[in-house]
């Protein structure tokens, strides 16, 4: 019966169960980093426009 209980509550059990939840979280680690990257990236372009839109907005004399 223990084998087909999935309880989300109750502590993993299995050495199977712990290197799947491990695998997850490494995946997830993963993930998380290269959206990071990924938003680090969009507001240094960000920063690029508005200074960019700064400067061509200025009145020529």
């Amino acid at each position: 019966m223990s084998q087909y209980r999935e309880l989300k509550n109750e502590p993993a059990a299995s050495v199977d169960q712990v290197r799947e939840l491990e695998a997850q979280l490494k995946e997830m680690s993963r993930q998380l980093q290269e959206k990071d990257n990924k938003i680090a990236d969009v507001e240094e372009e960000l920063a690029i426009v508005k200074k960019a839109v700064h400067i061509f907005s200025k009145p020529r004399n």
